[in-house]
């Protein structure tokens, strides 16, 4: 799972966040993230 805090609602693909990169890997060839991941909205990495 790829989780932006502080983002503002539930739409944040292709827009430039830190999540473009894990979902278009995943549409594009079935792959996910080795690990669950969360992002800041302004893509700073945030500890789970």
């Amino acid at each position: 799972m790829v989780t932006v805090a502080g983002g503002e609602g539930h739409g944040v693909y292709g827009i430039g966040s830190c999540a473009d990169e894990s979902a278009t890997a995943h549409r594009t060839t079935g792959t996910l993230p080795a690990e669950d991941l969360t992002r800041g909205a302004d893509g700073s990495r945030r500890e789970r």
